[in-house]
Formats: C-alpha cells, sequence, structure tokens
C-alpha cells in the first residue's frame, strides 16, 4: 500500500504554492516546495532529499504549516537566505530554547525507563503506523509524536507502577518539552494516559483541553500505542512484526517470537481502542509451528479486473465472483477456529447481497441472506462477549454477575456456528458459480463505461439524501456501503482518484458502523419481559448489563461528535472533485 496519502488541500492553495515556488527565492520558495511535496504525499525523507532540508526541518515545517495554513508565507524573508545561501543552511528554525524547557533525552534520561523496551514499543508503533496509514489518516508530522509518546510512556513506572500511565501523564504536562507545541504536548500526555487499562477520555482533563479538532488525534496516536505495548506484554522484547496485511476494511498483524502467542492475545485485548478510533478491525496472529497447517492469510484483491468493453452485469459477476473467493478464504479461518474474521465475513457476505444485484441473479438473495444472517449473528454475539466482559473486568463482583450470562452467550455463538451448514453453502457456491460463469444474454449491451457515471452519482445521491433527511443509522450505512462497494465493483475502470474517493468515504462508514454496532448492544442488553400472572413484567436490568449499557451509550456519543467532520469531509468540495475526476476517466 503506498504511504503518506492525505486529503487533497484546496486547489486555489495548491496554485498560490506553486506561484510561490517560481516567484520566490530562499526560504519561502524552500516552504513552499516542501508543502507541495507534503501534499503529493511524500514522505519526510524524501521531502528532504529533494529539498536539501533535514528530515526534522521537514516535520517542524508540516507541523507549522498545519497551524498556519499560508499565513506562513507572510512572514518576510530573512535577507541572509535570499542570496545564493546553500538550501540546507535555509531552514524554518525550530524557536530559541526557552528557559525551563527539557528535551525528550532530558526526560527519559532523568528517570528509570527501560530504554530498551520503551525503544522496542517505539519500532512496533511506526511500523503499525506506517503500514495503517490509509486507516488512521494521520499526517506524516505525526509520526514524531509516536516516537515520543513511545519513549515516554512508560516514565513514571518506577515511581507510580500502579498508575504510572496518569503519573505519567502529569509529568510528561511539568514543563515545556523542546520541538513540541503545548497542544502536540497535550497530546502526548493523553496517549501515556490512556496506553493502559480501561480508556475514559471524556473523564480526563487534559483530554478536555485539547481543541475538538485534536482529540481523535490524541486517540489514534493512544490506539497506536496501546497496540504496540500489548505487543511486547512479555517484557521480553521478543515478540516481532512479521507482516501487516492492511486494508480500508480489515487488519491482520502477524507476530513472530518465543512469546508471539501470549504477546498477540495481550495485544488483541488492548484493541478496544483502536475499534473505538478507526472502526476497522485490527487483528494479531502468530506464526504457527511449521507442522500447523493454516489457511492462507491473504485474500484475494476484493476489486476484479475489468475490461474497458465490459458491460455492467459481467461485471456485477465479476464482483461477485471475486467476493465468493474471499468468502471462501474467510471460512477456512472460521474453520480453524479463528474468530476474529467474524467482522470481516459478515461485511463480505453483506456484499455479495450488493453484487448479485449487480450481476442480476436475483434467485440466490434467499440462499446468501442466509448465509449472512448466521455470520452476523455469530459476529454480534461475539461482540457482545467480548464488550460484556471489558465492561466487567474491573470488578469482582460485575465479573461474577455477568458469568452466568457471558456463559449463556458462549453457548448461543457455539450453537450459531453450528447452523452453518457447510454442505448448503457449497451447494449455494457452486450453483451461484455455474450462473456467473454462464454467457451473459446477447441482448445486453448495456456497457459500463457508459453507464458507470450515472451508478455511481445515483449512490452518492442516495446517500446525501439519506444523511440530510434520516435519523436513521442503519439506512445511512446501508448507503454508505452502496456506494463503497459500487466504488470497489468497479474501481479498475475508475481514475486513480478512486483511491482518495475511498480513504475519504471509510472514515465516515467506520463512524455509522460502530454507531449502529453499539445500537445493536444495547438491544440485545433490553430486558425480556416475562409473564407474572396476567402482567406482563419487564425485569430490572442488573448492575453488569448496565455497566454494558453505560459503556456502550458513552461510545455512541463519542462516535456521534466525530460524525459530522467525517460527513463534511464526502460532502464537501475535496470530495466531490476527487469523485468527479475518478469517474472523468472512465
Amino acid at each position: 500500500m503506498s504511504r503518506g496519502q492525505r486529503p487533497l488541500l484546496p486547489p486555489d492553495e495548491v496554485e498560490r504554492l506553486k506561484q510561490i515556488t517560481k516567484s520566490e527565492t530562499g526560504t519561502l520558495k524552500l516552504r513552499a516546495q516542501a508543502i507541495l511535496l507534503w501534499q503529493e504525499g511524500q514522505s519526510a525523507a524524501e521531502t528532504a532529499k529533494r529539498t536539501k532540508l533535514t528530515e526534522n526541518q521537514v516535520r517542524y515545517l508540516w507541523r507549522i504549516y498545519k497551524l498556519k495554513g499560508l499565513d506562513l508565507f507572510l512572514i518576510d524573508p530573512d535577507p541572509a537566505h535570499v542570496s545564493d545561501t546553500p538550501p540546507a543552511e535555509v531552514e524554518p528554525a525550530p524557536p530559541a530554547e526557552a528557559p525551563g524547557t527539557v528535551s525528550l533525552e532530558d526526560l527519559y534520561s532523568a528517570h528509570k525507563i527501560d530504554l530498551a523496551h520503551a525503544q522496542h514499543i517505539q519500532e512496533t508503533a511506526l511500523k503499525i503506523f506506517d503500514a495503517t496509514v490509509n486507516v488512521h489518516r494521520l499526517p506524516e508530522s505525526a509520526r514524531q509524536l509516536v516516537e515520543a509518546t513511545a519513549l515516554l510512556h512508560d516514565i513514571a513506572a518506577d515511581i507510580d507502577p500502579t498508575n504510572h500511565h496518569l503519573k505519567g501523564r502529569d509529568m510528561i504536562l511539568a514543563q515545556p518539552i523542546r520541538g513540541f507545541s503545548e497542544d502536540e504536548q497535550r497530546i502526548i500526555a493523553c496517549a501515556t494516559a490512556f496506553h493502559r487499562k480501561k480508556v475514559k477520555p471524556e473523564a480526563d482533563p487534559v483530554f478536555a483541553a485539547l481543541p475538538e479538532d485534536l482529540r481523535r488525534e490524541a486517540l489514534a496516536l493512544a490506539a497506536i500505542l496501546r497496540t504496540a505495548n500489548g505487543l511486547d506484554g512479555s517484557q521480553t522484547k521478543s515478540t516481532l512484526i512479521t507482516n501487516i496485511e492492511a486494508s480500508t476494511e480489515d487488519i491482520l498483524v502477524v507476530v513472530d517470537g518465543p512469546h508471539a502467542a501470549a504477546d498477540a492475545a495481550n495485544a488483541q485485548k488492548l484493541a478496544d481502542l483502536w475499534l473505538k478510533v478507526f472502526a476497522v478491525p485490527i487483528r494479531f496472529t502468530y506464526n504457527q509451528p511449521v507442522n500447523v497447517e493454516l489457511p492462507d492469510r491473504i485474500l484475494p484483491e476484493p476489486s476484479p479486473t475489468l475490461s474497458r468493453t465490459v458491460t455492467v452485469v459481467k461485471a456485477g459477476r465479476a464482483f461477485a465472483l471475486r467476493t465468493l473467493e474471499r468468502i471462501d478464504a474467510l471460512l477456512k479461518y472460521i474453520q480453524s477456529n479463528d474468530l476474529t474474521v467474524l467482522p470481516s465475513l459478515a461485511r463480505e457476505t453483506e456484499r455479495l447481497l450488493e453484487a448479485t444485484t449487480l450481476a442480476d441473479v436475483p434467485d440466490f438473495k434467499k440462499e446468501i441472506a442466509w448465509l449472512h444472517d448466521i455470520i452476523d449473528n455469530a459476529r454480534l454475539t461475539a461482540v457482545f462477549i467480548e464488550r460484556l466482559s471489558a465492561a466487567t473486568e474491573d470488578s469482582d463482583y460485575l465479573r461474577k454477575l455477568a458469568e452466568p450470562q457471558l456463559e449463556a452467550r458462549r453457548a448461543e455463538l457455539t450453537a450459531a456456528l453450528k447452523q452453518l451448514d457447510m454442505r448448503r453453502y457449497r451447494t449455494l457456491v457452486t450453483d451461484l458459480r455455474l450462473v456467473l460463469l454462464e454467457d451473459i444474454d446477447p441482448n445486453e449491451k448495456a456497457r459500463l463505461s457508459f453507464n458507470l457515471g450515472n451508478l455511481l452519482w445515483q449512490q452518492l445521491s442516495s446517500l446525501r439524501t439519506v444523511m440530510e433527511f434520516s435519523t436513521s443509522v442503519s439506512e445511512a450505512l446501508e448507503a454508505a456501503r452502496g456506494l463503497q462497494d459500487h466504488l470497489i465493483a468497479f474501481r479498475e475502470m475508475l481514475g486513480g482518484e478512486s483511491a482518495q474517493v475511498l480513504d475519504m468515504l471509510t472514515p465516515l462508514e467506520s463512524y455509522l458502523a460502530n454507531i449502529y454496532l453499539a445500537q445493536q448492544m444495547l438491544t440485545r442488553l433490553e430486558p425480556v419481559p416475562v409473564k407474572k400472572g396476567r402482567k406482563t413484567v419487564t425485569p430490572e436490568m442488573d448492575a453488569a448489563s448496565q455497566a454494558m449499557h453505560n459503556a456502550q451509550a458513552e461510545l455512541i456519543n463519542m462516535l456521534a461528535s466525530g460524525l459530522p467532520a467525517a460527513w463534511n469531509a464526502v460532502n464537501g468540495a475535496l470530495f466531490r472533485r476527487a469523485f468527479a475526476l475518478a469517474i472523468a476517466a472512465a
């Protein structure tokens, strides 16, 4: 996957930057060149190489541009730099060191930090950060915050082992850290506070002091650090990431080492915050001994290869066949008792329903709905078990109270998976494949290239209508996924901007999916009415269920606060421009 993809800058801003590179010299020209390279998705290293700046100078410049925008170029250039001064000497210099400031090195040297562990976490966190840029969508400058947070997250471990995450937060804020703004320092402090134990951002005073637009960045960095730290739960620094397969739907992190199994399980437990922030499932698995046969971990790409002359129905059938391949691969995990793929499998079966509409094979919808309902019920039950366990883990009383319900739900999950009749599934797949591979009706002349624009604009129009006039999260999610599936199905026919469009659409789909999932959890928590004589009585919710209910309600509120920004990104001019350019290439 490509690194460093970022949202497009407004066209007028890009044009102004290009003018500056032509009309100015010295500092201003270098600044404009560096920002344009950032806009193109170049890394700090690549930008430094092309501008003769250092990587630190580039990262600093990007951070300042985020705050000031084009105001950065209102500063008069230093006359000393306008002449033929070598570019390497022309830099947006960091502010002079103020009295009372401290460096990162000063901080971790002054305290008994396990530097080897901190550097191991730093390396792990950066691998996750780099491999998931299209999921977390953080700017390249956030990489420096990941580095700093990883080094400082255990700064108070020797002072207050039990609450070192909170003590560390306060120590990080005790004095200014050189090279970081006040808000960046707060982000580092928040990520430190959230790297362990249960995360309650709304109750954290430092998080509350952050501007609204930086809160997601703080949670995103915390989610990355939290999973990276989980991968060294054994404190042996022996568990290493060997591979990361990342997409907008699913992330698989493969680790190896003598303690890989335990560390992967620990990281999975600490991925709770990840799901709340990114809404894209992340799974941790470990390399099994060579004598254990595992299913292939690599899924086929979701987008089929299409010719320029393909018809709409033929393209739909290619998409349905590719989706079937992905379902087959995911079912191998289920047969190996790996239930972490249930969210991805449920999404693919839902996608297959959409594909059959495009493929014009409506006779199979009933059987595909049967498959989807089984998988989705199992997914929801597994999520319920996970969230009830998380909501009660800090209290012995609540854990004991929840155990009977957890046992019942585990039995329900086992029963749900037993309903997956593989013989019936194989019959469905065989029959569906035969139909999908049949010759198309010779009268079918609806070329995809002629109809693609209308198909996609209709999907976008449906999404806008639902988002503006409906209060149903499920309807909005269905519309967002409909557009997403059409973009994925026909991606081969679209321009390169389709990747940008999908990147901007994914956060909206993710927010909606997780809000709807939390709503489904609340529905499952509702007590079942019982008959008492002639009356029907609804029992009161027990304390364990109430704890989970409160957690889900808080999650919905947190996600709902970020939903408008995700929708504005899709409903804005930048998205429409990229969308139109992608279609124009068809």
